[in-house]
């Protein structure tokens, strides 16, 4: 199992892919805090107002509400209200959830780069080459369990650090978390983000196919297959609550926090996470078993 690794170290050293996606994760969270720094700036609303006094005085009522005459107190009112829910107060894990959690953007990428990474070892016969010096599969499995898992403990580390440094750069004042929750929040998004790739890897080790596993991947970080489990349960009342069992809602809680109010619990969060990641590994066990050569 450890020679496997060393190979993937290698593999993925050298290879294009790993880092491109790193550097996806460094740019999208360089742009977002970029537009979010213009957008809540005493200069962007200037701009605002000296574009609605012009628009007035040609005749054309430019307004972000219902008001005929423009913008007034009560419209920057509503803007600073909104603005402060974008940036003002918000802690640091919070506003990392908004950019890289809800909706997806962080296990979508994850999911895309482990479709390539584990697809191009059938496609390439690197996997005939593994299997032919070690025939026993759950040593393979074994080595891609916890490279899943090393992984994703990686691509959220990047995402934390570029977030906090552009945050830095473009002067946002983020409310600080204290270092204990910070720490604990990454371990569970981290646990979600692994048992997304685990699913993610299930569907490309039982087609051997790159395109299934982006698609899977995709569907399921996104939120879509949850949305589609929750629309179902409302048939049954009762069983509603078995969609908090699911990784989308518990990234969607991380998204907003540690243990906030109405979200749910850190035991919780964590217990999904891992179960999903041995779920993952159980079923692949059985996926794997498929003969390549």
């Amino acid at each position: 199992m450890v020679n496997i690794m060393r190979m993937d170290v290698y593999r993925l050293v050298h290879g294009k892919s790993f880092w491109i996606f790193l550097a996806i994760i460094v740019g999208t969270a360089a742009l977002a805090t970029g537009m979010m720094s213009v957008v809540t700036s005493p200069e962007f609303m200037q701009s605002m107002q000296s574009a609605s006094d012009v628009a007035a005085r040609s005749g054309f009522k430019l307004s972000i509400t219902s008001s005929p005459g423009g913008l007034d107190a009560g419209d920057y009112a509503d803007v600073d209200a909104a603005l402060a829910m974008l940036s003002g107060g918000i802690t640091q894990i919070a506003y990392i959830g908004r950019l890289f959690l809800n909706g997806g953007a962080l296990t979508v990428m994850f999911a895309i780069f482990l479709s390539i990474f584990l697809a191009s070892e059938f496609e390439t016969g690197f996997s005939k080459n593994v299997f032919t010096v070690q025939p026993n599969r759950l040593a393979f499995l074994g080595a891609r369990v916890v490279e899943i898992v090393v992984l994703a403990a990686v691509f959220v580390a990047v995402a934390l650090a570029a977030s906090l440094a552009s945050a830095a750069v473009f002067g946002l004042d983020l409310a600080p978390t204290p270092l204990p929750d910070f720490l604990l929040w990454g371990v569970l998004v981290t646990f979600v983000t692994a048992g997304f790739g685990m699913l993610t890897a299930l569907f490309v080790w039982l087609t051997r196919k790159m395109a299934v596993g982006i698609v899977a991947g995709v569907l399921l970080s996104t939120g879509l297959v949850t949305s589609i489990i929750q629309g179902i349960l409302l048939l049954f009342p009762n069983l509603k609550h078995l969609a908090d069992f699911t990784l989308s809602s518990c990234m969607a809680s991380l998204g907003q926090g540690l243990d906030v109010a109405g979200g749910l619990s850190s035991v919780h969060v964590a217990v999904v996470g891992l179960a999903f990641i041995v779920l993952g590994a159980v079923l692949s066990a059985v996926a794997l078993q498929k003969k390549d050569i």
